[in-house]
């Protein structure tokens, strides 16, 4: 066994190392979980997520796939990735990678804000307030990823689509709603990264402290000029973001 000066995830590693190549853990036995080795082994998230990662690198066990989400502005106008269209957002939606079907929702909740100076800079805006929704999405009561948009509160003020979530157009996307108002949505710029998640984000993700999203910087623009942007938090481990786009035919 490991020396105690050794790292601590290694103790966990040779111990499940030894079980599964002597047959304790047979093949298709279940591996323990996070939870499982933190109670077991008495080590900290951080040492149970390494030792099942180097497991993985090793083969000696398979790491869960990760599931998609689908970017389709055509299909899910609504939605910043992965929801399909049929059913309504009071009946929930389906997921859109899917063997089986999954209940999705959408919690939100919208208020206008003073834009934060990174929002401010994006939207290049001078405007005293935004209206902000943020978002979060669940498949089967499982958290999957938060959004929140911003749009300048004087551009849709007095308007059917003030609140993104209420009215004819709610869940319809900031396309739908912005063309109903006169403004034609003519490029969308995305920007992605990764890095350590926000404790916030965490807690809501139900995820590790310190563990790994995808963050999406989107802004929606109209003949250079942005009309809404929106941050996108996603855990990095858990989902791939699958994107497609139309091919357009020869010119005539």
């Amino acid at each position: 066994m490991s020396r105690s000066t050794d790292p601590v995830y290694l103790r966990v590693l040779e111990d499940l190392r030894m079980r599964i190549r002597e047959g304790v853990l047979e093949p298709g036995a279940r591996v323990p979980s996070r939870n499982a080795i933190i109670a077991r082994y008495g080590v900290g998230e951080t040492a149970a997520k390494h030792a099942l990662q180097v497991l993985a690198t090793e083969g000696l066990i398979e790491a869960p796939a990760a599931r998609h989400l689908e970017h389709d502005r055509l299909h899910f106008p609504g939605s910043p990735f992965g929801i399909d269209e049929s059913g309504s957002p009071a009946d929930g939606l389906l997921f859109a990678d899917r063997p089986a079907a999954r209940y999705v929702a959408w919690e939100h909740h919208t208020e206008q804000i003073a834009p934060p100076p990174h929002i401010a800079r994006r939207l290049g805006t001078a405007a005293a307030l935004v209206t902000a929704t943020r978002y979060l999405m669940t498949a089967d009561g499982q958290p999957v990823q938060l959004a929140t948009s911003y749009e300048p509160a004087g551009l849709t003020e007095g308007t059917a689509v003030a609140l993104p979530e209420q009215g004819s157009f709610a869940g319809r996307g900031v396309i739908e709603r912005m063309r109903s108002i006169g403004i034609e949505i003519d490029q969308v710029l995305e920007e992605l990264s990764v890095r350590t998640c926000l404790l916030a984000e965490a807690a809501a993700l139900a995820m590790p402290a310190g563990s790994a999203v995808i963050a999406i910087e989107r802004t929606h623009l109209s003949g250079g000029e942005p009309a809404e942007t929106a941050d996108i938090v996603i855990p990095a481990e858990r989902y791939r973001l699958r994107y497609r786009f139309a091919v357009p035919g020869p010119a005539a």
